[in-house]
């Protein structure tokens, strides 16, 4: 028996994505061949400069967009930009299905998989825009070690990210994320698992992985567990 009541099927999980024109390619959350399962993008008019300081505006936005994919029939939603994290408990508490809202959520189990020494690495599009109340609203408290490394004086990410630009060169994106990681490894010698908070990143998780064979999280493995919550296999199908 298969029960009706939803305008499309077969998508579980959805994408919140502002309503920008940035570029995205393969291993972006923002392009659907990213996936092995078939993705909803759930559209929201703003930009991620609204989620620096954050307000009722975007916080109502986020929830409502959150609601109108729980209410088409998707199991589990993940955010498209880190500074999401802000909103992180309004977002999930609003629905009875889980919200990933940043990559920045799986730090505290990326803290305790490192068996909490060490540090945890993370990457963001711009380290002035990412502040402690972000970290909070995670559960990234004090003791957890994390060291955080930005991308804005990276010049094509800069271009490209930060600055609204419509042609992205994935050499040189990747050239400048190899840069940051190269910089945050040179600050602490302690890094023992890296985190990239920017989603525009995960594209080049693998060569940040190949160069300094350390286990590498983004939001794209954050979409995979979510998927795998609300579809896991039935391995008994013979």
């Amino acid at each position: 028996m298969i029960r009706g009541g939803y305008p499309f099927y077969g998508q579980r999980v959805g994408i919140l994505v502002f309503n920008q024109k940035s570029p995205r390619v393969p291993g972006d959350p923002g392009h659907s061949s990213t996936f092995d399962f078939q993705v909803c993008y759930e559209i929201i008019d703003g930009q991620f400069s609204e989620l620096i300081s954050g307000s009722d505006e975007v916080k109502i936005k986020l929830i409502n967009a959150v609601k109108n994919l729980e209410s088409r029939g998707i199991k589990a939603v993940i955010g498209d930009c880190g500074l999401m994290a802000l909103y992180q408990r309004e977002m999930s508490a609003c629905t009875s299905i889980p919200v990933l809202s940043s990559s920045l959520v799986l730090v505290p189990l990326i803290w305790n998989l490192i068996g909490r020494i060490g540090s945890i690495g993370i990457i963001t599009g711009h380290s002035g825009l990412l502040n402690r109340q972000h970290l909070k609203e995670v559960g990234i408290t004090k003791d957890i070690n994390i060291v955080i490394q930005g991308m804005e004086k990276e010049p094509h990410f800069c271009e490209v990210v930060i600055n609204g630009g419509l042609d992205l060169n994935v050499d040189l994106m990747r050239e400048d994320v190899l840069t940051a990681t190269q910089k945050l490894l040179n600050r602490c010698n302690s890094i023992r698992a890296i985190l990239l908070e920017c989603s525009n990143l995960a594209t080049y998780s693998r060569y940040i992985h190949d160069k300094t064979d350390i286990p590498v999280f983004d939001i794209v493995a954050g979409a995979r567990l979510l998927e795998y919550s609300v579809n896991p296999p039935d391995y008994l199908v013979m």
